[in-house]
């Protein structure tokens, strides 16, 4: 079992291993695509990237509508709606805190990797899942406030020529 605000009982390069010694090639690489966001044609992960659309094009449409654009250039295009998944994307917009909406924005998502996992704990849906789920705890831990600072500030700093 995984949890967002956990760290990762596996390494991705593990997770990775055990899924091609287990699994086909075609769900091996379907998991990798969903781990790395590499692009697939497996029915997993365009079912994940509807998902992610769907998030996103909720983002788009609440920031288009507090700027007071329309939003329709920035859209793309989707096989369905999830209406709970939006509603979760309009309250995580409604925080303050840039980093408490990234948060937020990540649970949503993970609301939707563990729907997308379906009730059988066993089964490969539920293998996708926690592809998805490990690839947001893995860009968590990846943050650190030192290389924030230092990336923040070789975009603001600007150099003085004379």
């Amino acid at each position: 079992m995984l949890r967002l605000d956990a760290a990762a009982p596996i390494t991705p390069e593990a997770f990775l291993w055990s899924c091609r010694a287990q699994l086909s090639a075609e769900d091996a690489e379907a998991a990798e695509a969903l781990l790395t966001g590499k692009d697939s044609g497996h029915p997993a992960v365009r079912r994940w990237r509807n998902r992610e659309a769907i998030l996103r094009n909720a983002v788009c449409r609440e920031r288009a509508r507090a700027a007071g654009k329309d939003a329709s250039r920035w859209l793309h295009p989707t096989s369905d709606c999830d209406v709970r998944l939006e509603h979760l994307a309009e309250a995580a917009l409604q925080e303050k805190d840039p980093l408490a909406k990234e948060r937020a924005l990540d649970k949503a998502r993970w609301t939707a990797a563990e729907e997308m996992g379906g009730p059988d704990p066993l089964g490969i849906s539920r293998v996708f899942a926690y592809a998805v789920e490990l690839a947001l705890i893995t860009r968590w831990q990846a943050k650190n406030a030192e290389v924030g600072r230092a990336a923040f500030k070789a975009l603001t700093e600007v150099p003085i020529t004379l």
